[in-house]
């Protein structure tokens, strides 16, 4: 898989500390599950993309979790000022998490995505106040 553009990095990121936050407090969690939320959010962005109403698809559970905190994550991204990429680039790159959960999974069975992401980042999400 090839890295994303730099600009995106910071958008993908939330997306991740995100899932990782829900994964800390409930380790019952699966890719499966991440990849139904990245899915939901990847049908937000297409929606938003072409002018189309979105009707929230039925989610339930962790999957609902994970999708409200990574939608909270992209939202407190946006929000802040600046250039933003676009429905479409955001689409494109909330795909490319979903290509890596599938990898990660692949490698690492049921949890594989959700290790890798705390092996990558899993530091970046602990408090340090030490």
């Amino acid at each position: 898989m090839s890295v994303p553009a730099d600009h995106l990095v910071p958008y993908l990121s939330a997306v991740e500390l995100a899932v990782l936050g829900v994964y800390a407090v409930h380790p019952d969690l699966t890719d499966a599950m991440v990849d139904s939320a990245y899915e939901e959010l990847v049908r937000r962005y297409r929606a938003e993309a072409t002018n189309y109403p979105f009707t929230p698809g039925k989610l339930d559970g962790l999957r609902a979790e994970v999708h409200d905190a990574a939608l909270r994550g992209l939202t407190l991204r946006l929000s802040q000022p600046g250039d933003h990429p676009g429905p479409e680039e955001l689409r494109l790159a909330v795909g490319r998490l979903r290509s890596s959960v599938k990898t990660w999974t692949r490698a690492g069975g049921r949890q594989g995505y959700l290790h890798f992401l705390e092996r990558e980042i899993g530091d970046l999400s602990v408090d340090d106040e030490e």
